[in-house]
This record gives structure tokens, C-alpha cells and sequence, in this order.
């Protein structure tokens, strides 16, 4: 592992990028498994699962229960996984990394090319959006006890507000800015892949011009008829 890439403005926003993903799943799993929601009570209690004025049937109450726990689970499968591609692109991901793909020149030929943090977008922004689902489902649950005293809700549930908040309005935004303030890099990085991939072949095609005189040499006639001689 090395250090982060900053030397344009494509590798800083790229860093930037990885490091608001990585503080939002960071977010996200705290909040998931930790109990300060509502007045010592998890995301996944049970108890009291009821609206202010009971209008909710208890088979909907039930419904809504195994929703909330299932985004919730989804959204901590999918945080971890996006963590640690955020990781990966801060500390690890070069300018040259994407040469290393075998597939990259049929990418570019066409016309794509390996983004990190457009894979980081189609990454987090679902991740921070069934996390919002679970969120908002425990939010309407307990609207009424919200309502009575707001400082009731607890550390863990403003830590998943800023976890979705990042994920669904912040990465977006810089991920928009990127893409108006940096260049597009495919004309670039086709015109450097192209040199790449044919140094090798000049290479190869100037060894065997060098070797030809040799050959036509060998198969002259004089130098058959003396080879041929006993």
C-alpha cells in the first residue's frame, strides 16, 4: 500500500470522493449497530413499534419492522464493501493502475474507460439510499415521540443522518464538480495506451528489420552453392 495520488486535480478529487464514501459507511455501520436511537433503543428494538394515534394494524406494524431490518442489513453488507472500495481508490489507485487491466484497450476501443469514482457513485449512492429507507422507517414509527421532545433521539440516529446525508446529497455534488471542472480523460489516456501498447511492436518490427540483411544473405546464390560444396 502507498500514499494517496494528489499530484492533479483528477487524483484529489478522487481522494476526496473516497473520503466522504468512507466517512458516510463509517456513519452508516455505527449508526446500524449502535442503541443510541430513541431514548436508549436500536434500530432493531421491537418494543413500543407503534404509531401515536394506533392507526397501524399490528400485521403492517410487523411489515414495516422486517423492512426496516432488512434495508438495514443491506445497507451494512453493501457499506462495507464500498468502505473498502473507498480505501482502495484513496490509498492504492494511481494514474497508471488502470494500465494494468487486461481489458482495457478493448474499454477505450469502446469508448469507456476505468472510472473510480463513477464505480464509487454506483456504489454508495444505493448504499446511503436503503439506509435512508430504514431510517425513515424508524423515523415514522416514533414520529409522535419525536414530536413530544426532539432531544430524545440520540447519537446514533444523527450519525445515520449524516451517514445518507453524505452518500445522497454530498458525493453527488462533488462527484457533479468533478465532472465539470476536470477534462475528460479518454482522448488522453487512449493517446497514451496507444504508445504503450505499440512500443512493444516497434520494438519487434525494428528487430526483425535488422535481421534481414542476415536472412537475404543465407539465401543468395553464391552462398547456397558454397554452403553446398563438400
Amino acid at each position: 500500500m502507498q500514499g494517496p495520488e494528489l499530484v492533479d486535480s483528477r487524483s484529489r478529487f478522487r481522494f476526496i470522493e473516497s473520503c466522504l464514501g468512507l466517512m458516510g459507511c463509517l456513519c452508516i455501520n455505527f449508526a446500524i449497530w449502535t442503541s443510541q436511537w430513541l431514548d436508549g433503543r436500536s434500530l432493531w428494538s421491537s418494543k413500543n413499534e407503534t404509531t401515536p394515534d394506533n392507526s397501524w394494524p399490528t400485521e403492517d406494524i410487523t411489515k414495516a419492522l422486517e423492512a426496516k431490518r432488512v434495508f438495514a442489513v443491506v445497507a451494512f453488507l453493501m457499506s462495507v464493501s464500498s468502505g473498502v472500495l473507498c480505501l482502495m481508490f484513496a490509498l492504492c489507485w494511481t494514474s497508471q493502475t488502470v494500465r494494468s487491466y487486461s481489458n482495457t484497450r478493448s474499454l477505450l476501443m469502446a469508448g469507456q474507460a476505468l472510472d473510480p469514482t463513477t464505480l464509487l457513485l454506483l456504489t454508495l449512492v444505493p448504499t446511503g439510499f436503503l439506509f435512508f429507507l430504514s431510517w425513515a422507517l424508524f423515523t415514522h414509527q416514533h414520529i409522535g415521540e419525536i414530536r413530544d421532545d426532539i432531544t430524545r433521539l440520540g447519537l446514533s440516529y444523527w450519525l445515520g443522518v449524516v451517514g445518507w446525508g453524505l452518500l445522497l446529497a454530498v458525493f453527488p455534488v462533488v462527484f457533479l464538480a468533478e465532472k465539470i471542472v476536470v477534462p475528460d480523460i479518454l482522448p488522453v489516456l487512449i493517446e497514451s495506451t496507444d504508445m504503450w501498447w505499440k512500443a512493444p511492436e516497434v520494438a519487434h518490427t525494428r528487430s526483425l528489420s535488422e535481421g534481414c540483411p542476415r536472412s537475404q544473405h543465407k539465401s543468395h546464390p553464391d552462398f547456397r552453392r558454397y554452403m553446398s560444396v563438400p
